[in-house]
C-alpha cells in the first residue's frame, strides 16, 4: 500500500501523503457523484417511458370503451322486443351467439398481438415506443 501512495505521489508531484489521500478521496467522490446523476437520470428515462406507456394505454381504453358504448346504443335502439312466447329460445341462442363471439374476438386479439399490431406505430402513437404483448417481448 505504502508503494501504491508513493507511485501515486510521485504521478502528481504531490508534497505529502494526505494531498494523495484527498485527490483519491475527491476523485472517488466526482465518479460517485457521475454515478448517482446518471441512476438519477435512468430513472427519470425510465418514469418517462412507464407514463408514455401508460398514456398510451389509457388512450386506447377510451378509444375502446367510447366504441362499445356507441354499439350498444345503437343496437338498443334498433334491435325490436323480442314477444314473451320467444324468449326463452331468444335467451338460450343470444347466450350461444355472446360466448361465440367471444371466443372469435379472444382469438382475433391473440392472433393480431402475436403478428405485432398492437405496438405504437401501428396504434398511431407518436413516441414509436412499442407495447408490450403480453410476452415478456416488445
Amino acid at each position: 500500500m505504502a508503494e501504491r501512495i508513493a507511485a501515486i505521489k510521485s504521478q502528481l508531484h504531490a508534497k505529502s501523503d494526505n494531498e494523495v489521500f484527498e485527490y483519491i478521496v475527491n476523485v472517488a467522490t466526482d465518479q460517485r457523484d457521475d454515478l448517482i446523476q446518471l441512476v438519477y437520470s435512468l430513472f427519470g428515462n425510465l418514469s418517462d417511458s412507464i407514463g408514455h406507456r401508460l398514456q398510451a394505454i389509457e388512450t386506447v381504453s377510451q378509444l375502446h370503451l367510447a366504441l362499445t358504448d356507441t354499439f350498444i346504443k345503437y343496437a338498443l335502439t334498433v334491435l325490436p322486443e323480442v314477444p314473451e312466447p320467444m324468449l326463452r329460445s331468444a335467451r338460450s341462442r343470444a347466450t350461444q351467439i355472446y360466448e361465440q363471439v367471444n371466443i372469435t374476438a379472444a382469438r382475433e386479439f391473440q392472433r393480431r398481438r402475436e403478428s405485432g399490431a398492437y405496438g405504437a406505430s401501428e396504434l398511431g402513437l407518436a413516441d414509436g415506443a412499442e407495447l408490450t404483448n403480453g410476452t415478456g417481448k416488445e
